[in-house]
């Protein structure tokens, strides 16, 4: 479990292909006293197990189910990723609750560049544009968001200075893809709700 607030930015330093998993290396700076092997750590807005690790760096096994939802199909060396460790007991909720699923892919429409900060117009899906309400919660690339205005398939998200820089959305760029999570409350609601609404 996660609360969307990043820690840092990795890098991917390699990719390795072994029958049908995919090995990666990705280099970062949060530390080597707390990230151990069998820990989760959000990449990106995917959930990942730290399968060894050194000084610098740390590897992360994923399967074909995992690359093919995910923005993890277009990572290459040098793709610069989110990371955020799993979240503890005594960790301040900043953001909202993540579980690193990704829900569906989404792309940058537009946007606005201003003096220090910037407005992403976010392309949605029709099926997932339900999900998502002003002034509510999405997970874009690992990061808990405030939506700050909606469309009929699009929404809008407004960055600060520190976000910008912290994160992999200062290198973002119109096109770009970013792997979405919608808020998982509003996925149980719907669940529990439909045996009283389906003849509604």
């Amino acid at each position: 479990m996660f609360t969307g607030i990043a820690e840092g930015k990795g890098t991917i330093a390699s990719l390795e292909r072994d029958d049908d998993i995919v090995r990666i290396t990705i280099n970062h700076s949060l530390g080597n006293n707390d990230i151990s092997i069998n820990d989760s750590i959000c990449c990106s807005g995917i959930c990942l197990t730290v399968v060894n690790q050194n000084k610098s760096s740390f590897q992360v096994e994923m399967v074909p189910e995992t690359i093919e939802r995910s923005t993890a199909k277009y990572w290459d060396e040098g793709t610069i990723i989110n990371l955020e460790r799993a979240m503890l007991p005594t960790t301040r909720m900043g953001g909202h609750y993540l579980q690193g699923h990704v829900d569906n892919v989404v792309q940058i429409k537009d946007i606005q560049h201003f003096e220090n900060s910037a407005i992403f117009n976010i392309s949605v899906d029709q099926g997932m544009m339900k999900y998502i309400v002003e002034k509510g919660y999405v997970g874009l690339d690992g990061l808990s968001l405030t939506v700050a205005k909606i469309n009929n398939n699009d929404f809008d998200i407004a960055l600060i200075p520190h976000t910008l820089k912290i994160t992999n959305f200062g290198t973002k760029n119109i096109s770009d893809s970013l792997n979405l999570e919608i808020d998982i409350v509003a996925k149980y609601v719907e669940n529990f709700s439909k045996p009283h609404t389906k003849n509604v």
